[in-house]
């Protein structure tokens, strides 16, 4: 296994080890390899879904009526 060394202001530190201590994780080293693996997966599958639309063929314009109904469900989803 290799290693890093980050420095990271007090702060944010601080931060960092709250949420490692809040998820339940041992210690802020495995709560950070684990935060940056999902991170990398999540990459992956963006660009993979990213890919995907791209290879889906051309887009096609949205008409009013599909515009005004993705807004009304983000409103009442998050409200105004």
């Amino acid at each position: 296994m290799s290693t890093i060394s980050v420095n990271v202001p007090d702060q944010i530190m601080s931060a960092i080890a709250e949420r490692a201590r809040n998820s339940g994780y041992a210690d802020v080293n495995e709560y950070v390899s684990q935060y940056v693996l999902r991170l990398s997966e999540r990459q992956s599958e963006v660009e993979a879904l990213a890919i995907e639309g791209l290879q889906s063929g051309p887009s096609e314009p949205w008409d009013r009526t599909e515009i005004e109904g993705i807004r009304a469900d983000l409103k009442s989803k998050y409200g105004s």
